[in-house]
Formats: C-alpha cells, structure tokens, sequence
C-alpha cells in the first residue's frame, strides 16, 4: 500500500493491466482514495488498493474493471473528508 501523503490531485489511477480508471481528487479519511472517473463522478476505492506509484500514476493492485466494479460512492457519516 502507498502512503497517503504520496497521492497528489491529477494522478492517474490505473489498474494492474494499466487501463485507467480515472484521476485521483484527494485522499478521504487517509484510508479511502477520491477518484474522478471518466465522466466526471467522484468514487472511493480503499487507498490498501494502490500498490505503488509509477511517474505521476498511482497502480492498483487489481485489474481497472474490478476496480470500477466495486466503485463506494457513499461517505460513511462521521467520516472526515477534510
């Protein structure tokens, strides 16, 4: 897993068969990565997903439509999304 403060708005993040998901916004409650998919909704992947950083990509540890496929769309009440 990366370290939240490696994540840096306008990152790509792709799968591990290097298809994009979308763009990183910001890390929500340092435990889930806001992600920005093609057309332009906001979705939470678990931040454990992301593997390593390649240049300016973020790698997930799974292939892109696994990912996609389990897109969280909701914030838990009480997270911080600060």
């Amino acid at each position: 897993m990366i370290n939240a403060d490696e994540v840096r708005p306008g990152m790509a993040v792709v799968g591990s068969d290097g298809v994009q998901v979308g763009v990183a916004r910001a890390v929500e409650g340092r435990t889930r990565l806001q992600v920005t998919s093609a057309d332009g909704t906001y979705h939470f992947l678990p931040l454990s997903d992301a593997v390593k950083i390649a240049g300016q990509s973020i790698v997930l540890g799974r292939h892109a439509a696994d990912a996609i496929g389990s897109f969280d769309d909701d914030i838990p009440a009480g997270e911080d999304t600060t």
